[in-house]
């Protein structure tokens, strides 16, 4: 992931298998008896499906940001502070032996005196969505790598209660119905948040956001649909 092209790639191509398939499940849903019983167990089934989506693309998005940002070899004088984060976080871990109190110490002496020194961001282990992507956790994420998760702030509840919680019931065996019209307004909520992930990163990376210089900058709207 060392060129903007190659990440955009990622995210595109990603993002089209995906979209792909969940519209294909749709396809399947809508070919069905209105109101049968295949139709209710499709809609049932398919919204594990989409939160698989939603927290496989939102981990894999994240995570091709942070190693295309992990690539360019950037010091952590030129990095936006979450990055920095990350960096001093994950040499803070490498220091075996350390209690807390001298890893934070080590902490403190490293956010003084490393501004020069090369990043070490750890992109191969990717992002760590928990299992259980909720709201909260990805705004979090979003967060930290300097991207602005407000356009879809009001999403928070369809993430955690139309999706998280009625995927859970469903994985856990408890019977919930769903019909054609909720989960078809689902699936179409789940690709508009989709697209925002991809566009906020896409855009981030054209613009050098994750460069510390870009914090204080406007951010460049994002449209949630294309």
């Amino acid at each position: 992931m060392r060129t903007i092209a190659e990440l955009q790639d990622s995210l595109d191509s990603d993002l089209a298998w995906r979209r792909s398939e969940l519209h294909s499940y749709l396809g399947s849903v809508r070919r069905s008896s209105q109101d049968s019983v295949t139709q209710r167990s499709l809609c049932r089934a398919g919204v594990p499906l989409l939160y698989a989506h939603w927290e496989g693309y939102a981990k894999h998005a994240l995570s091709v940001y942070i190693q295309f940002v992990g690539r360019r070899r950037l010091t952590y004088r030129e990095l936006h502070p979450g990055f920095v984060a990350l960096g001093i976080e994950a040499e803070a871990d490498a220091q075996v032996g350390f209690s807390a109190t001298r890893k934070m110490i080590w902490r403190a002496h490293a956010l003084l005196t490393k501004d020069d020194d090369r990043a070490t961001i750890p992109w191969r282990k990717g992002v760590d969505t928990q299992s259980n992507l909720n709201s909260n956790r990805f705004f979090e994420l979003f967060s930290l790598v300097g991207l602005d998760a407000s356009p879809i702030q009001l999403k928070s509840r369809l993430i955690d209660y139309e999706l998280l919680r009625v995927r859970n019931e469903i994985a856990h065996g408890q019977y919930l119905s769903v019909d054609s019209t909720a989960y078809e307004e689902l699936h179409q909520e789940v690709l508009t948040i989709l697209n925002f992930v991809r566009n906020s990163i896409s855009t981030a990376t054209e613009n050098g956001a994750y460069r510390r210089a870009a914090v204080s900058s406007s951010p460049k709207a994002i449209d949630l649909h294309t």
